[in-house]
């Protein structure tokens, strides 16, 4: 079944995690991009221009390094050398952001796997002429899971076979207008790509995107309005084309200061490219917004699309030292779209939050954010579901709570998900599908604790535990992976840190010879220039 229909169904027998020139293309584009920005911005001056390189180094020992069945395992020792550069720009018409962080990765036993890892990420805003014609762009290069059939890391250290590398790039200008007080009307284009090292079951792609709106100006008070129009064309090296046609219009009406209704009415379309493989209908929904404070916010919809009954729900709450979250949303979307979305499960993004007060400038916060997540050892990623490859359309219903603590001596950060997926035209012929070939439904739930106590000025003990469970609710196969994680961090110098941590994984599965446990010890040094 999963051969006819494109699927994986067993983990790769080798690491597709190379840095050929197929990958690093977009990446390199961006490079050229920015520079063009950086000449086209040239009038307007910069606030100020923040470099900062860092140089870490990773020792890890593991004692079943492929994340194999027990009786398969391996153990090997893995040094890994990350040397790393961050520029940083914020002014007026321009703002530049970009670190390079690639990973060297030598194995003591295996040194066939000896590899060099590209990673890292920019961003590029600037507004070329004043109020009228800005450009944004930006791009990603980074190691991903491929499939929940294969064993699961967040790491490039063991030797899945499962995990590919991926780049995103794009390049968006637009034009904003403001027609007098009565309403601003803006007109973009994106042009997108994706490329990785292992194409078989989500191909090499390109899109372009159209996106139009016009909305209501400071005229409009208690009743506010937005009217969208999006267009996007995804084509992919295997021939396949995607369609998705959008229009929606949105009205908000102010009951009091802090309580307003919200409506939504609007058509959409979605053409997978495969014969008879096509959905389209009106959507529409209601709901409310309730801000009582400006660190408060809570919105709830409900409606009515072309696949059923749709609910929406986002709250966020802050005070001095917690920051709570908790969204709900369903929509179709595909694979490669998650690729250019932030990850749900970011620890900058949890803690961001609690940094706002001290750290007004979104530069100088995220700074802030990231020397903190190093300096106390705290995991860059929290649990969240995996975005596993599939070239096909989805229905995907996902919640997601998260709640941060920052105290003196201890920083809490907690988070739970779920995320369902779903087919969109099962009954069409389709290549490509992925994990999708096993079940038209996967389910993904999990949690995961990640607690910091600050022992004294310099030393920290840290202590996490994530679970996830992925279901195939047309074959019942069901994996639980659990990992537990404890460390102790020190601050040597102002710019100089180290942790010596244990990790521990297992894996258990209904699937035959899918079961795996890891042990794993790692010391690291980070040293910031």
């Amino acid at each position: 079944m999963a051969s006819a229909r494109g699927g994986a169904q067993h983990p790769r027998s080798t690491n597709r995690r190379g840095d050929g020139d197929a990958i690093l293309d977009p990446y390199r584009g961006l490079s050229l991009l920015a520079a063009a920005a950086l000449l086209l911005s040239s009038p307007v001056r910069a606030e100020k221009w923040e470099v900062m390189p860092t140089l870490g180094m990773v020792e890890t020992y593991s004692d079943n390094i492929s994340l194999a069945q027990d009786s398969l395992k391996r153990s090997d020792w893995v040094t890994q050398v990350i040397p790393s550069i961050s520029v940083r720009t914020t002014g007026p018409r321009f703002r530049f952001d970009a670190t390079y962080a690639p990973e060297i990765l030598y194995y003591a036993e295996t040194r066939i796997d000896n590899n060099v890892l590209q990673r890292g990420n920019a961003i590029v805003n600037a507004e070329l002429s004043e109020r009228l014609f800005f450009i944004e762009a930006g791009g990603r290069v980074d190691q991903y899971n491929v499939s929940l059939q294969g064993p699961l890391t967040a790491n490039n250290v063991n030797l899945t076979g499962n995990r590919a590398t991926a780049a995103t790039s794009f390049i968006s200008p637009y034009v904003q207008y403001d027609f007098g007080s009565a309403f601003r009307g803006e007109a973009r284009f994106t042009y997108s790509k994706w490329r990785s090292d292992d194409p078989l079951v989500l191909a090499n792609n390109d899109a372009n995107r159209v996106n139009l709106r016009l909305l209501s100006g400071p005229a409009f008070k208690a009743l506010t309005w937005n009217v969208q129009y999006r267009r996007e064309a995804i084509d992919y090296e295997t021939g396949q084309e995607t369609l998705t046609d959008v229009f929606t219009a949105d009205v908000r009406r102010l009951l009091t200061s802090t309580v307003a209704l919200l409506g939504q009415a609007g058509y959409e379309k979605y053409d997978s490219g495969f014969p008879g493989a096509a959905d389209e209908g009106a959507r529409w929904s209601a709901g409310f917004e309730w801000s009582p404070t400006p660190r408060t916010r809570l919105v709830t919809t409900a409606g009515k699309r072309f696949f059923g009954d749709t609910y929406g729900l986002d709250f966020t709450h802050r005070t001095r030292i917690t920051t709570w979250r908790a969204s709900y949303g369903e929509d179709v979307t595909t694979a490669r779209a998650q690729f250019f979305l932030p990850g749900s499960g970011n620890t900058a993004s949890a803690l961001d939050p609690l940094f706002v007060a001290q750290f007004p400038d979104p530069v100088a916060r995220q700074r802030a954010v990231e020397q903190f997540i190093a300096q106390r050892g705290f995991p860059p990623v929290l649990n969240a579901p995996v975005n596993f490859f599939t070239d096909q359309m989805f229905l995907t219903k996902s919640a997601l709570a998260t709640a941060a603590i920052m105290g003196v001596q201890h920083t809490v950060i907690a988070n739970a998900f779920a995320d369902h997926r779903r087919l969109l035209f099962a009954g069409a012929v389709q290549v490509g599908t992925g994990d999708f070939a096993l079940s038209n439904a996967i389910r993904q739930t999990g949690a995961s604790l990640a607690w910091n106590w600050r022992l004294t000025a310099r030393n920290a003990w840290n202590l996490g535990a994530a679970f996830t469970r992925r279901e195939y609710l047309d074959t019942h196969q069901v994996d639980d992976l659990v990992v537990y994680r404890m460390g102790f961090t020190r601050q040597f110098q102002p710019k100089i840190s180290g942790s010596i941590s244990y990790r521990r994984q297992n894996n258990d599965s209904t699937q035959i010879g899918a079961n795996y446990t890891e042990n794993a010890g790692i010391a690291t040094l980070r040293v910031e220039f």
